[in-house]
């Protein structure tokens, strides 16, 4: 079956029985986890280099709908979401320069 996911300008469709395949495509799939979500809360040290890996990511607007679609929380598609919406505490970081080249990466692949 397919299904469509739209998160803001982002919109994608997928197969119910493959919709994990595009996380062996993420830049972060060899990292460890938790820096996406408790670390990153933890530790604003590591904030932008975990930013910078979604900005590389292929796959980083799939990551975005997902998150937003099923309510999660953390860093997904380069934003920190919480219960899929923005969190303006863990995104307050970035200057108004990476939220443009966050949004072009979402939207422009």
């Amino acid at each position: 079956m397919w299904q469509t996911v739209t998160a803001g300008l982002c919109q994608i469709s997928t197969n119910s029985m493959n919709k994990h395949l595009w996380k062996e495509s993420a830049a972060c799939k060899d990292f460890d986890t938790n820096l996406f979500f408790d670390k990153y809360e933890e530790t604003p040290d590591i904030r932008h280099g975990v930013d910078s890996v979604c900005l590389k990511c292929p796959v980083a607007a799939t990551c975005f709908a997902v998150g937003v679609s099923q309510k999660e929380y953390g860093i997904w598609g380069g934003i920190y979401l919480d219960k899929g919406k923005i969190s303006r505490e863990f995104n307050s970081h970035k200057t108004k320069s990476k939220w443009s080249e966050i949004w072009q990466n979402l939207t422009m692949r």
